[in-house]
């Protein structure tokens, strides 16, 4: 595991330079041809975008801004790693995700068992398609898109925070590692398929995830907060 960003206060530039680096990969990604988000309706792209953006704006208020992104990004990365545990793949698109295949306790190779993950962990996505895993799997991917995209305005917005592109990106990347092996571990438990994990390594792992899920608090509120800010509450 790669090191995790320590606690203490910060003090962090606050200014116009963040907000337009959001600004402009917000842009980007709706802009994307390749970018399943360019497909997005205006009205999503628009609730998207002012959702990250008040995101920020709370981040930059807060007591300790640097703290305050983190916890999102601890969030946002565990919402990513429940989709994002079926498209970390050898092949993936994403290099991120061919990288998370590569890690002990990935299989890379999730995605084959989804005929018995389904009615386990997507048991009312299944019954409103009809038992259609093609329909099951367009969820898991616009899941996953939505809080890929949160997740990576949060490091973006640390790697400014910071003034490290590479501590902010190692941090994230330890992130993943951690929750997307504790996804899929716990995918395989609750579904009853072989395990990569042996007992000492989950109950260390379920340890590690604990501590970082106290960290982060009590995510609802946030992202009521963020809605109340952005408007679309």
């Amino acid at each position: 595991m790669l090191r995790l960003i320590q606690g203490g206060k910060t003090d962090a530039p606050q200014g116009t330079d963040v907000r337009d680096a959001v600004r402009n990969f917000l842009n980007d990604r709706f802009e994307c041809s390749d970018s399943p988000l360019s497909r997005l309706d205006r009205w999503s792209q628009q609730r998207i975008r002012v959702e990250n953006e008040a995101k920020l704006e709370l981040v930059l208020e807060s007591d300790d801004p640097i703290e305050h992104c983190y916890q999102n990004l601890i969030r946002e990365v565990d919402i990513e790693a429940e989709s994002g545990i079926f498209l970390a793949t050898p092949a993936a698109n994403a290099a991120q995700l061919r990288r998370l295949a590569g890690e002990s306790g990935i299989s890379g190779r999730l995605y084959q068992q989804l005929p018995a993950i389904a009615p386990v962990l997507f048991a009312d996505e299944l019954a409103h398609s009809n038992d259609n895993l093609d329909l099951v799997w367009v969820t898991i991917e616009a899941r996953y898109d939505r809080a890929n995209l949160d997740a990576e305005v949060s490091e973006l917005i640390l790697m400014n925070l910071l003034q490290e592109e590479d501590a902010a990106a190692d941090m994230t990347d330890a992130l993943r590692a951690m929750l997307y092996t504790f996804h899929e571990d716990l995918a395989r438990r609750r579904s009853d398929l072989p395990r990569l994990l042996n007992d000492r390594a989950t109950r260390h792992l379920v340890k590690m995830v604990s501590e970082l899920s106290e960290r982060a608090g009590e995510y609802a509120g946030r992202t009521t907060a963020i809605a109340k800010r952005a408007g679309t509450a």
